[in-house]
């Protein structure tokens, strides 16, 4: 668990490089799984109350191609822009969280788990459909051939949908 301690960060900022292990961050995603740990490199600045965190990480991943079902790898190189803020005392019961405090971190008695933030930001950069490559032919639905590797001899199938055009033009 990376954990940095707000006044340890200098006025002129702190850079901070470190791997992260996926399965201390009980990180699991549908369809895929990190291979290897997360690399992070950020830059840490102090500004008033908060704590300004740019940088970048690298998370290998093996994902299933929703179309061929086959494993591939993918590196998810992930853009880091974001903030820690103290939390701020609220009273009980539900409050609407405006807009721009929604994409904030919360650190507590003065240290910055990061963990939260790698997790968090490797989860929103997992693609919502991955595929081995853009033109993947997917595979035959009726006999299950990848036909990416090889064509098959199965007919297409009549699309019903079309069948009262069809009868409309037999009548002609």
């Amino acid at each position: 668990m990376a954990e940095v301690k707000v006044s340890e960060i200098s006025d002129d900022g702190m850079r901070l490089s470190f791997q992260e292990d996926p399965a201390a961050l009980e990180l699991t995603m549908p369809g895929g799984r990190c291979v290897a740990p997360i690399a992070v490199d950020v830059f840490l600045r102090k500004a008033d109350q908060s704590v300004l965190v740019n940088g970048q990480m690298t998370a290998p991943v093996l994902f299933d191609c929703v179309r061929c079902l086959r494993e591939f790898p993918l590196s998810l190189d992930i853009a880091i822009a974001t903030q820690f803020v103290p939390p701020v005392p609220l009273p009980l019961g539900e409050h609407p969280m405006p807009l721009s405090e929604a994409e904030d971190y919360y650190y507590r008695d003065d240290v910055l788990a990061l963990d939260d933030l790698v997790r968090e930001e490797v989860l929103l950069a997992v693609p919502l459909n991955p595929q081995c490559r853009a033109d993947c032919l997917g595979l035959c639905p009726q006999c299950g051939q990848n036909l990416n590797q090889a064509t098959c001899a199965c007919a297409p199938q009549p699309d019903h949908r079309w069948s009262p055009l069809r009868q409309h033009v037999k009548g002609l």
